[in-house]
């Protein structure tokens, strides 16, 4: 199926003993969004970090599509998925509409910046601000744009509105509900917040 994640017997383990991860299997469904929730330092992040080869497993196997991602060329698997993580982290030197196109070509950038600005439900306008000039809830938009940018098959979360005050955090979990329904994304999401 396409855009199917699983994870089969999957393992992290660091050098001093730590154990991130211990034997976690599961399938997310493509054109679904899965939730990966529990508790702070449980191997979530890790989890997400090793669908596009930033933690490599110590044993098992991350699959997309049936295919292990270890066979797959890092920067390439990643310039392949949308990512997004707390504080939107975005680059502080950069404007908004640079921060959106940086993973674009330059012919492509600043009418696919204005695009995704809006269809994340930013005014364009604000693609000349930097991000310092931005509220939070702003500048989480302008990291899902960025994530949008290449239009990837799977989106990456990682408690993408956590740093966000609560009436901010519900217009975004809307928000994103509606774009999956409008874009059918297989987004692997994080959160330790059992009510999103």
């Amino acid at each position: 199926m396409e855009n199917m994640i699983e994870f089969r017997s999957v393992f992290k383990s660091y050098p001093n003993g730590t154990e991130a991860v211990s034997d976690f299997s599961l399938t997310a469904q493509p054109n679904s969004t899965t939730v990966l929730v529990g508790s702070s330092g449980c191997g979530k992040t890790t989890l997400l970090r090793m669908v596009n080869r930033m933690v490599e497993p110590t044993s098992g196997s991350i699959l997309i599509d049936g295919k292990d991602v270890k066979d797959s060329d890092p920067v390439a698997l990643r310039r392949s998925i949308g990512y997004v993580i707390q504080s939107g982290g975005l680059f502080p030197h950069l404007t908004v509409g640079d921060n959106v196109s940086t993973v674009l070509s330059r012919t492509e950038c600043r009418e696919a910046a204005t695009e995704l600005l809006e269809r994340v439900g930013l005014d364009p306008a604000l693609a000349s601000r930097y991000p310092s000039l931005l509220s939070g809830g702003q500048q989480q938009r302008v990291g899902v744009a960025r994530a949008l940018a290449t239009d990837p098959q799977i989106l990456l979360m990682d408690e993408p509105f956590s740093a966000v005050d609560p009436i901010v955090r519900r217009e975004l979990q809307d928000e994103l509900l509606q774009l999956q329904n409008e874009l059918g994304k297989t987004i692997l999401f994080v959160t330790h917040d059992i009510a999103e």
